[in-house]
């Protein structure tokens, strides 16, 4: 058995050198291991995907998940072990991407990988700097299920919008409010002006705002999109 650990570049290197579809995989893969640090109680406990029971099964089979993932080493990756700053850095960058997007590969498709990354790997209270004391008010255009929420509604009109030109089924279109304080967020950024904040929501707290009362909301256009 190999248990040499990856070094942080040579990790680093190899995360990149594997096509961006499979980044979510490699993460959840070193999650579980992180997680297994604290029984497998702890990890049931945790309630994951099928999406991710699936990568579990194939991290039993060390020729398969090599095939898989350009030749990397799951005894090896046993053994990686990264500060918390780090795994949250990995992840949170990932998640910023411009690439997702791009490629088509936009985070509500892959929902409960993404969910089941952010129940893996801890989020620190510093990440959620520039968020509101209290309760406050997030919005979000899309369905109820998204985790990516935004604190401003004029951001959510323009996503809104653009999903109707997009010619999105209305059912997959809401424009939708939720009340919320700092520790219902899992982290708050502002790349490209968005105030994009993620959290998963509670389902039965959402209100969907009805047509005539945000049409004349004033659209805010995302920085990357102007």
């Amino acid at each position: 058995m190999r248990t040499k650990p990856y070094e942080p570049k040579e990790w680093v290197d190899l995360f990149i050198s594997i096509p961006c579809k499979k980044h979510l995989d490699l993460l959840i893969a070193l999650g579980i291991f992180k997680a297994s640090d604290n029984g497998e109680a702890y990890i049931s406990s945790l309630a994951l995907s099928g999406d991710t029971g699936i990568i579990i099964k194939l991290m039993q089979h060390p020729k398969s998940f090599a095939e898989a993932f350009e030749g990397i080493d799951i005894e090896r990756l046993a053994y990686t072990h990264f500060s918390d700053n780090q795994y949250e850095t990995m992840m949170i960058n990932e998640w910023k991407k411009d690439v997702w997007a791009k490629t088509g590969l936009e985070h509500h498709k892959l929902l409960n990988k993404w969910v089941d990354l952010f129940k893996l790997f801890p989020i620190s209270d510093e990440i959620k700097k520039g968020l509101p004391d209290g309760n406050f008010t997030i919005y979000r255009a899309g369905t109820s299920k998204g985790i990516a929420w935004t604190m401003n509604k004029g951001i959510a009109s323009w996503f809104y919008a653009r999903n109707k030109i997009l010619k999105s089924e209305s059912k997959h279109n809401r424009f939708l409010s939720l009340n919320v304080t700092k520790d219902d967020v899992i982290f708050y950024h502002n790349k490209s002006g968005e105030e994009e904040v993620v959290l998963i929501p509670n389902e039965n707290k959402i209100k969907i705002i009805p047509y005539n009362e945000h049409k004349d909301f004033e659209e805010v256009i995302p920085k990357n999109n102007k």
